[in-house]
């Protein structure tokens, strides 16, 4: 009988070792606004890691890259769509808007893609040619704590308009597109690659133009931010018909990031990296947003140090331009 009893309980814990040896990996992507390109791509690559790999991975939206810092630097995700270029590099570094709060020197990269260009859009019978012509009026800047609100105030005082001049709304990414079909504010800063969905869309019931930026002042931004950013062109005509611009209009491209933190395991970021790479045509497929990202540029743009699992996949890929990259 004792020899009996002690069978049962040897049996027993063995019985509930295994759910938890087989239990699926989780893990949490943040992205940006849930119409933004970012949030797609975050959606995106956790369908690829849950059929490709067997990884439980949730996306989930965010304020853009300013919270993305925190968020990660504080543990509440494991990684990010969007936090990299100019505005990872300040919070890796604890510059300009995280001066206060200080660096996050626990933030590490998985790889850099170009995203896209900031666009301030505008109604066709408005009078707003350029920014400078939005001193005084009602601007939307997308979400508080965004990249676009970030950049906002970096180019209204750089042509010559203080904060306090002008009346910054933040609805946020899809938000600020209704605003401006409303007439509640003259203008609203988005950001992606163009033709921006959200912009398409509108631009099949209203017409607009989009706001003109000094290439003077964007070539000096470019020195004073440093890498991450670049000045481009957007045709007047990327978006059809509609878009009532008579010449190019001048702005920035940004690069940015795929992003994690030194706490996430080498093998957890080498899992995902493998899997998103060897999957690079399939995840392209489930999201357009991705097609600018490259296995041969992903050490390209880089705002923080190379997460050493991201590094092991690299060095196997036989990618160059990694190896310094930590």
């Amino acid at each position: 009988m004792k020899q009996r009893s002690l069978i049962c309980a040897v049996a027993i814990p063995l019985v509930f070792a295994v759910p938890s040896q087989l239990a699926a990996e989780s893990l949490t992507i943040l992205g940006g606004g849930i119409k933004g390109g970012a949030y797609a791509m975050a959606v995106g690559l956790s369908k690829l890691l849950k059929d490709k790999a067997g990884l439980e991975a949730t996306p989930q939206t965010s304020g853009g890259m300013v919270a993305q810092a925190r968020l990660l630097a504080k543990g509440n995700a494991q990684f990010a769509f969007g936090i990299g270029g100019p505005i990872g590099a300040w919070a890796y570094n604890g510059k300009r808007r995280f001066e206060k709060e200080g660096p996050k020197k626990n933030l590490r990269a998985v790889f850099a893609y170009p995203f896209g260009n900031l666009q301030w859009v505008t109604l066709a019978d408005s009078d707003i040619k350029t920014v400078r012509d939005l001193k005084g009026k009602p601007v939307s800047v997308g979400k508080a704590s965004s990249t676009t609100q970030t950049f906002a105030r970096i180019f209204l005082p750089a042509h010559g308009i203080e904060m306090s001049e002008v009346k910054e709304r933040t609805p946020g990414f899809g938000g600020g597109f209704n605003e401006l079909r409303n007439g509640n504010v003259v203008a609203h800063l988005t950001v992606g690659k163009t033709p921006i969905s959200a912009l398409t869309e509108m631009a099949t019931t209203k017409a607009f133009r989009l706001v003109d930026m000094d290439p003077a002042v964007l070539e000096k931004l470019v020195k004073d931010i440093g890498s991450g950013v670049s000045v481009d062109k957007i045709a007047p005509d990327a978006y059809g018909g509609n878009q009532k611009n008579t010449a190019p209009v001048s702005t920035l491209g940004l690069f940015f990031g795929f992003t994690t933190t030194e706490e996430t395991s080498a093998d957890l970021v080498y899992k995902v990296t493998k899997t998103l790479f060897e999957n690079l045509g399939a995840y392209q497929e489930i999201t357009s947003k991705a097609k600018a990202v490259k296995l041969e540029a992903a050490c390209k743009g880089l705002a923080f140090p190379l997460h050493a699992g991201a590094k092991r996949f690299y060095k196997e890929a036989g990618v160059k331009g990694c190896e310094a990259s930590s």
